[in-house]
């Protein structure tokens, strides 16, 4: 049988003994490419094969790539959970060191990561893209290995090997992008398998690694969506150019302009390290694609450390940071009651400083709070507006 044939063979017999990877399967086409530099990969709704790479694979090693593969979906790493402006290549190899943590037979279909990574086992998937990113500069920095990959490797030097194992791992996520849709669709799947408790084969750590999964992503989705509708609800006119749902025109109807001023106040004190100020521009750039058309961020320590607020009308590479000093909300909170335009105030922070108060001769207006994984105060945030963690960016 040709590969095409033996894969289309080992999904049937899924149907049964596999639920949630046949369930999944399902949700993508399965295409041949014999021209991609890679043996198997995934993204943009589909699972492409290169024939020629797998036809040593006997049927146990076929099932298990495909597996493998599949996995990979159902933690999202090809939809969501991608930092921003990522290497391709370290994602995909961060991937990989996440499916060896989880899967056993791993190293039997050629998915163990190159050993020359000094990287303590058992992260998150997103510590290890870190951590990996870290060491591939610091190596194109020393010159073992070259920053153009495309040009040719020399066959000398340690970094040879490793830079073919880049260029391997960029063509096997380089379908890889951001898909709110499709990660919805995966998520229907892992729901049904919760519900009906039909995980197949797959192990009790991986099944909690995949629900936590699930579970951090459609919250930090869920309490945005609900902050911006929040914001959006304020800007209602009253009308007599429409009537109203229930009196007609007797009584005025509803217009509703679909505009959001929003003011982003970054924490910039000493207690938040360079990563998370790179988290907190990933956010940022997330509400562009949830339809904000302009945001305008202020910078804060224990006092505000812009002169006046950045105006950004898309996503942004870069932050200039000023502070570093200690942390108070308070300075925000005044400008942004201060400031009757904004419609809206979201935080992103640590959360370690003292509470803030609002104004008590004013009305409450729109807040939000974006801390860290490892933020506290939580609790006492949450009297002021919505509270959710930086997960899985």
């Amino acid at each position: 049988m040709t590969v095409g044939e033996r894969i289309k063979t080992i999904s049937q017999d899924w149907f049964l003994t596999e639920p949630l990877l046949f369930a999944v399967l399902c949700t993508h086409a399965i295409k041949r490419n014999d021209n991609m530099g890679c043996d198997m990969r995934c993204g943009k709704g589909l699972i492409e094969y290169n024939p020629e790479r797998l036809e040593h694979f006997d049927d146990i090693q076929l099932a298990l790539r495909l597996k493998a593969e599949l996995v990979r979906i159902i933690l999202k790493h090809p939809y969501q959970r991608q930092p921003y402006n990522p290497r391709r290549d370290v994602m995909r190899l961060s991937s990989d060191l996440t499916l060896c943590d989880n899967l056993e037979g791993m190293d039997t279909i050629g998915l163990e990561p190159p050993r020359i990574f000094d990287i303590p086992r058992d992260q998150a998937f997103e510590q290890y893209y870190s951590l990996m990113a870290g060491q591939i500069v610091q190596l194109e920095q020393d010159g073992d290995i070259p920053i153009d990959m495309d040009s040719p490797s020399s066959g000398q030097g340690k970094g040879d090997s490793l830079t073919d194992d880049l260029l391997k791992a960029d063509a096997g996520a380089s379908l890889w992008e951001e898909d709110e849709l499709m990660s919805e669709k995966v998520n229907h799947e892992i729901e049904n398998a919760q519900r009906s408790n039909q995980w197949g084969s797959l192990s009790g750590d991986l099944k909690a690694l995949i629900e936590s999964s699930l579970v951090s992503k459609q919250n930090f989705r869920a309490i945005l969506s609900q902050f911006r509708a929040s914001i959006l609800s304020t800007k209602r006119h009253l009308t007599r150019m429409r009537p109203n749902r229930r009196y007609g025109f007797d009584a005025m109807g509803s217009q509703y302009a679909y505009s959001t001023r929003l003011l982003v106040a970054v924490d910039v004190s000493g207690s938040v390290p360079d990563e998370d100020i790179r988290k907190f521009l990933a956010v940022i750039n997330r509400f562009f694609k949830q339809g904000i058309e302009s945001i305008e961020v202020i910078e804060f320590d224990s006092k505000i450390t812009t002169e006046k607020p950045i105006l950004l009308k898309q996503a942004s590479n870069t932050i200039r940071v000023n502070g570093r000093g200690g942390t108070n909300f308070q300075p925000a909170i005044d400008f942004y009651y201060e400031h009757e335009e904004y419609d809206g105030l979201v935080f992103l922070t640590d959360g370690y400083a003292p509470v803030p108060k609002l104004p008590d001769d004013k009305r409450h207006k729109p807040l939000a709070w974006i801390l860290t994984t490892q933020g506290g105060n939580e609790d006492n945030l949450k009297p002021f507006g919505p509270v959710v963690r930086i997960t899985g960016l």
